[in-house]
C-alpha cells in the first residue's frame, strides 16, 4: 500500500507544480501583452487570442499528463515531470522572446508617431523671413540753372548798397536793368550779400559770385 500512495502524493505533488508553472507563464503573458497593448496604443486583438487558445490547449495537455502520471510507476513519474518542466522552460523562453520583439516594435511605432507630432507642431512657430526692402531712391538734387544775368555795376540807394544786373548775353537796354538789394532775388538767385566788388548769389544749395566791374 506504501507504493501507491507514494505514486499518489507524487502525482499531486506534480500536478501543483504544472499548475504552478501555468499559472506563472499566465500571468507573464497577461502582463506582456498589457504593457504592449499600452506602448503601442492598438494591439491587434487576434494576437492576444492565439495566446489564450495555445494556454487552453496546455492545459488539456497537463491534465492528460496528470491523469497517466498517476497510473505510471514512480520513476516515470520522475521522468516525465523532467520533460514537461523542460517543455514549459522551452515554451515560456519563445513567448518572452515573441513578447520582448513585439514590445520593441511597438515602442519603436509610438517614438515614431510622438517625433511626427513634434515636427508638426513646431513647423508653424517657425518665423518666416522678414521681407527684403528695397533701398529707396535717393533723388537727385535739382540743378539750378545758371544765372541768365550778369552784374554790370554798383548803386548806393537810400544809403544801402544795391547792384544793377542785365541779360547775360547780347546786347542790353536801359530798360533792360534791374536794380537788386541784398535779400531780393532775380529768376530763382537771391542776393545774398555784396562783398567788396562781389556780388554774392544763392539758389538753393548753389552759390554763385559774380563780380561788380
Amino acid at each position: 500500500m506504501n507504493a501507491p500512495r507514494a505514486r499518489s502524493r507524487t502525482a499531486t505533488a506534480l500536478q501543483c507544480l504544472l499548475w504552478l508553472w501555468l499559472v506563472g507563464l499566465s500571468a507573464l503573458a497577461f502582463i506582456s501583452l498589457r504593457a504592449t497593448g499600452d506602448l503601442a496604443g492598438r494591439e491587434p486583438l487576434d494576437s492576444a487570442l492565439r495566446q489564450l487558445q495555445l494556454l487552453e490547449v496546455r492545459v488539456e495537455e497537463l491534465q492528460g499528463v496528470s491523469q497517466s502520471f498517476q497510473s505510471q510507476p514512480q520513476a516515470a513519474t520522475a521522468a516525465a515531470l523532467d520533460n514537461t518542466r523542460q517543455a514549459l522552460e522551452a515554451r515560456l523562453a519563445e513567448l518572452e522572446q515573441a513578447l520582448a520583439e513585439r514590445s520593441t516594435a511597438a515602442e519603436l511605432t509610438a517614438l515614431r508617431a510622438e517625433f511626427e507630432q513634434l515636427k508638426t507642431r513646431q513647423a508653424p512657430r517657425q518665423a518666416a523671413p522678414a521681407p527684403v526692402r528695397a533701398p529707396r531712391p535717393v533723388p537727385a538734387p535739382t540743378k539750378v540753372p545758371e544765372p541768365a544775368f550778369r552784374v554790370v555795376g554798383l548803386e548806393l540807394r537810400a544809403g544801402q548798397r544795391s547792384v544793377s544786373v542785365a541779360p547775360a548775353t547780347g546786347e542790353w537796354s536801359a530798360d533792360q536793368i534791374q536794380v537788386v538789394l541784398p535779400g531780393e532775388a532775380v529768376d530763382q538767385w537771391r542776393l545774398e550779400a555784396i562783398d567788396g566788388d562781389t556780388a554774392v548769389f544763392r539758389a538753393g544749395e548753389q552759390t554763385r559770385r559774380l563780380a561788380i566791374p
